[in-house]
């Protein structure tokens, strides 16, 4: 069963609201921002069977800091009405994100699991959905020529995986360490020379 199923724990239910209103009209992977928040928090219940309820509310709310209204003190907001886990989880989230944009190799150091969990769900999605993409075009070269971000973060993906692995649930690696292998190969193949 879905961790987004009926009947939704209170936190969850507020959180997925929450969610709807702040991704509308954003796009993240060429899709609704909404479908990406809530396929990261499916595939965190998938592999965390027993996440709590404030694990799921802050997947769902991953990209707040990005997406909600300026207006919003997003900190109180978030720990008014979801608890300081859920705001503490988003910011690490934030963060990471941060440090991804920046090429900066990841520090996992004193990060608490709920985090390494949401954001290696968060990575699952995006490059599942990214290299999904690849495999469908029918101009491998073009796709990914159109791509040089992506493709120079590899060595970021790679040294997340290593870092996150002893962290994970074992098959949440491994469906990682997978789109992260595949990934560091059409960086290797199409990536700058």
């Amino acid at each position: 069963m879905s961790v987004l199923a009926r009947p939704r724990h209170p936190i969850v239910a507020d959180a997925l609201e929450l969610a709807r209103a702040w991704c509308d009209g954003q796009v993240i992977d060429n899709a609704p921002a909404l479908s990406h928040a809530v396929r990261v928090a499916v595939v965190l219940g998938r592999h965390v069977p027993a996440a709590p309820p404030e694990l799921i509310a802050a997947a769902l709310l991953h990209d707040a800091p990005e997406f909600a209204p300026p207006c919003v003190d997003l900190d109180a907001l978030l720990t008014a009405r979801l608890g300081p886990a859920v705001t503490t989880v988003v910011r690490a989230l934030e963060r990471e994100h941060q440090a991804l944009a920046s090429h900066s190799l990841p520090d996992l150091a004193g990060v608490h699991g709920w985090t390494v969990c949401a954001s290696a769900a968060d990575k699952i999605v995006s490059l599942g959905s990214i290299l999904g993409r690849a495999d469908r075009t029918g101009d491998p070269a073009a796709y990914w020529a159109a791509r040089g971000a992506f493709l120079s973060r590899a060595d970021y993906f790679r040294a997340f995986h290593t870092a996150a692995s002893p962290h994970l649930p074992g098959r949440m690696g491994a469906d990682l360490g997978r789109l992260v292998d595949l990934a560091v190969q059409a960086s290797e193949a199409y990536g700058p020379r």
